[in-house]
């Protein structure tokens, strides 16, 4: 199912759960309408990627991302913080952080929120891991670092390219440092792209997931890493209390505030409000407005806040993502 219908599915399962009623029918409904998850939902992509015992799908898709090949493949993995049953409280941490034969540190984030200081939040974030790969009781000796960032937005509008590797380098382009890499992948600009005759597999994952995604899921070989995920990725699998846990977590206005905020970041004035989101971009995106950018920035950073701790990231990450002071996420948290 798409973003949108899933975020219609929790509002209805919560609605029925608020109100007494059956859950597990309104769910059976839509199972009969539906027979795939959204995948980049944070928590459902934590499950299908982040839990030891699809290992295959997670190595498979690493290897394609960061398009290694050969001897140069991840073989296995020791996942730091794994998807586990009943694990999808407030306090989840969405991201999947795992390391592999070579002990190399491999984090996994699908981040859907665009706004200035993202590069700035993302060099910082990859220093936190930096700081964990180091090899204990070696003064700067440091482990392999790869950190892919799954971004449904377009971070690099004038290059053709969907898959960015950024390094360390000089003018001359020499590489400076090695095992540090940030590897990019813009979503939105590999669908909506001429990318037809990329038959990397990379490009195949983005397919079967956008399939899965659009209830049309494409032709793959049986017993493959893509048709493990189609199994994987079945509503029917989710149980009733992980889909009711994560409707009361998301509620009706925060879901649909979300799915607005991954719609429309862009300079964005009251695109966090339930009341006027539409003016409120257009206000956002109007030159001189710059009073009115400012209140409905705030605004939109404390409701983004507000979603995001309603849809079970951690504190950490809403501070990274909304910049917002720790004790501000806590009273918001608090609050909810």
């Amino acid at each position: 199912m798409t973003k949108e219908q899933y975020a219609a599915m929790l509002k209805d399962i919560s609605e029925t759960h608020k109100a007494g009623g059956n859950t597990a029918a309104c769910i059976a409904k839509y199972n009969e309408r539906y027979k795939f998850m959204y995948i980049y939902n944070d928590n459902v992509f934590k499950i299908l990627f982040g839990s030891p015992e699809n290992e295959k799908i997670t190595i498979d898709f690493l290897n394609a991302v960061l398009g290694l090949i050969g001897s140069d493949c991840i073989n296995n993995l020791a996942y730091i913080n794994p998807a586990l049953p009943d694990a999808f409280g407030k306090s989840i941490t969405s991201d999947i952080v795992a390391t592999d034969q070579r002990l190399d540190r491999i984090v996994l984030e699908v981040q859907h929120v665009e706004d200035d200081s993202y590069n700035g939040r993302l060099v910082l974030y990859t220093a936190k891991h930096t700081i964990a790969s180091r090899i204990k009781g070696e003064d700067y000796a440091l482990q392999n670092l790869n950190l892919i960032s799954l971004q449904m937005f377009d971070g690099f509008p004038n290059s053709p390219n969907y898959r960015h590797c950024i390094r360390l380098k000089n003018q001359e382009n020499e590489e400076f440092y090695d095992k540090q890499t940030i590897t990019l992948v813009e979503i939105p600009k590999f669908l909506k792209g001429n990318f037809a005759t990329d038959n990397s597999r990379i490009a195949e994952w983005l397919r079967v997931i956008d399939g899965l995604n659009n209830e049309t899921p494409v032709s793959v070989p049986e017993g493959s890493p893509f048709a493990l995920l189609q199994e994987k990725a079945k509503l029917s699998i989710f149980t009733e209390e992980f889909l009711v846990s994560e409707a009361m977590k998301m509620s009706d206005h925060k879901y649909e505030l979300y799915v607005e905020k991954k719609h429309a970041r862009k300079e964005g004035l009251e695109e966090g409000r339930a009341e006027g989101r539409v003016q409120g971009r257009a206000e956002g995106r109007a030159e001189g407005r710059a009073e009115g950018r400012a209140e409905g920035r705030a605004e939109g950073l404390r409701e983004m806040a507000a979603a995001m701790l309603a849809d079970g990231d951690s504190v950490e990450k809403v501070m990274r993502i909304s910049k917002l002071p720790e004790s501000e996420v806590l009273a918001i948290k608090a609050n909810l």
